[in-house]
């Protein structure tokens, strides 16, 4: 199967009789022969009266290089085509309508001088090049009879006939425009510099910031086609959903206590992080305020203490039992004294939530354990709970499989780190591999720095797209006593950062339920090997890039993984 250029699918070229050649062409010609469709050319041309130098501009409908043969033009002229000898003019018939058209063998003929031209001046210095060269007109929707007007020949004229066998009839087309006894088959050195010269482009890199945004656009068409997961559970009550990081969990969340709020109903939106939760107040929007009320769980255990005078006071040391068990129960007081009552109870993250949580939460719902609960869940992201969670009685939970956040490296990766195969959609973005640099520690901030002034000045990257994740709080981090990188502030307030007044450096556990398109892991050492990092700390941080993932490290972390 030759290599089609563009590199698209056959069914996307609009016009059928050009799609059935490209077809016929990439089915039938060997795998090492180029098929590049809708060439253009421009060229330079001088008026001899003027002397004005214009550009004149032309199109192949199809160039084929075929290593072992040469190169070959062709034309295609599709629908019904008519000849007129006497007046040596062409026609398209459309309907009672005869449209004129040009000499299709003409404009093969020119356009076949203009890329072999440009080819002998790149490549042979100007001189005529040694391989066959030519020309052939393809008509896929007629056959033809009679004599061939002036300017056409057989081996150069096809029809609907000869789609079948048309790498055969390619081939008899360059043996006949040969100028020796057999074809010239490039050498693999001279094959490179004629499609270096076909094909300059291919010496020029994208975009970083186009890319992502080409790989955004894919990703938020795949994240919108879960929200029909909801419209699905239409008015269950009591709902969990379990899905893998970048399933859409906290985006499904979000649009369920938009729904519920939009039906007039109040709604709680709870979640664990505190940073996510400061995300979702500002993307919910404003005129649900009032209806949809977004707290991360122990803020919500202040406020309402506070309004009950109930004190909420954690200690400085050893506070592990004050935020596991002892906020809650202090929750549960202050609901003794607060009328504070809900339609509906959404909660993200759950699998971070510990058993007493729940019941301050179920008596927050108006209608307790009959009103409408939905709760979303990764069991792989736990990462206080020992590896259990601990959800509400409510059935087997609705599961989303397939993570349509991230590109397919991406996910390959977090695959690896789980070892287990995580879907992903069959139109997600592949993106670039995971890069794992290995550095000493002295050398992992300037190779960071590098980074970042690559994709600010060159890829035009917002710093608001990059984070920097690591287990350990910054004063322990290789980062530590550093105020920029690449030139760029460093922040540690995903405020700013959102704003794109720095580039935002947090601990991992702090970003958990965020995300960015570009993510840089430092200070990254075997999961487990201390108590603040295991597999689901490493499964969290890589699930946070959705497009690229750089770990660096003064460790072999790549032989950790793969």
């Amino acid at each position: 199967m030759a290599r089609l250029i563009p590199n698209i699918d056959v069914d996307e070229i609009d016009l059928k009789p050009e799609r059935d050649v490209a077809r016929a062409l990439v089915d039938q010609l060997p795998n090492n022969v180029l098929v590049l469709h809708s060439y253009p050319w421009l060229r330079p041309d001088r008026n001899d009266r003027t002397g004005k130098v214009t550009l004149i501009e032309g199109e192949a409908d199809f160039l084929i290089v075929w290593p072992e043969m040469g190169i070959l033009v062709v034309e295609v002229k599709g629908g019904t085509i008519k000849y007129d000898a006497d007046n040596r003019g062409w026609f398209r018939e459309i309907g009672s309508f005869s449209k004129p058209i040009k000499d299709p063998f003409e404009q093969a003929r020119r356009n076949s001088h203009q890329i072999v031209g440009l080819v002998s001046n790149r490549v042979y210095g100007g001189n005529s090049p040694p391989f066959s060269h030519g020309y052939a007109v393809i008509f896929p929707d007629c056959i033809y009879s009679g004599a061939l007007p002036p300017g056409a020949d057989a081996a150069i004229t096809l029809s609907s006939n000869d789609l079948s066998s048309i790498a055969d009839k390619v081939a008899r087309a360059l043996r006949q425009w040969a100028r020796t006894a057999t074809p010239y088959a490039f050498s693999k050195e001279e094959l490179g510099k004629v499609q270096r010269a076909i094909l300059p482009a291919f010496n020029i890199l994208p975009v970083l910031f186009r890319t992502i945004e080409e790989q955004e656009e894919r990703l938020i068409r795949l994240t919108d086609e879960q929200i029909r997961l909801l419209a699905f559970l239409g008015d269950n009550k009591r709902v969990a959903i379990e899905g893998v990081a970048g399933s859409g969990k906290t985006m499904l969340a979000k649009r369920q206590a938009e729904t519920f709020a939009e039906k007039g109903m109040k709604t709680l939106f709870v979640c664990f992080n505190k940073e996510l939760a400061n995300w979702l107040k500002q993307e919910l929007p404003g005129e649900l305020d009032d209806l949809v009320h977004v707290h991360h769980f122990h803020a919500l255990c202040a406020q309402l203490c506070r309004r009950a005078g109930i004190g909420f006071n954690p200690p400085e040391r050893n506070s592990e039992h004050f935020w596991k068990e002892e906020a809650a129960y202090l929750l549960l007081d202050a609901l003794e004294f607060i009328q504070e009552q809900y339609d509906a109870v959404v909660v993200d993250e759950a699998q971070d939530f510990y058993p007493d949580w729940w019941e301050p939460l179920e008596q927050l719902n108006e209608a307790k354990e009959n009103g409408f609960l939905y709760v979303f869940y990764d069991p792989a992201q736990n990462l206080y709970n020992d590896g259990k969670v601990f959800v509400p009685a409510m059935g087997e939970p609705f599961r989303l499989p397939t993570n349509c956040r991230n590109t397919k490296a991406i996910s390959g990766t977090c695959s690896k780190i789980l070892k287990r195969e995580i879907a992903t959609h069959p139109l997600a973005p592949e993106g670039v591999s995971t890069e794992f640099i290995t550095e000493k520690k002295h050398k992992i901030p300037p190779a960071i720095d590098s980074m970042v002034k690559q994709w600010i000045a060159v890829d035009k990257i917002s710093c608001s797209q990059v984070v920097i994740l690591s287990p350990n709080r910054f004063k322990n981090s290789c980062l530590n006593g550093l105020s920029k990188i690449g030139e760029q502030k460093l922040t540690f307030d995903t405020s700013e950062w959102r704003h794109g007044e720095g580039i935002l450096f947090s601990t991992i556990r702090s970003f958990k339920g965020l995300e960015a398109d570009i993510v840089i892991l430092v200070d990254i050492v075997e999961p487990g090997s201390v108590e603040h990092f295991g597999n689901s700390d490493l499964y969290v941080a890589c699930s946070r890039a959705k497009h690229i993932l750089k770990i660096v490290s003064d460790r072999k972390i790549e032989d950790l993984i793969v």
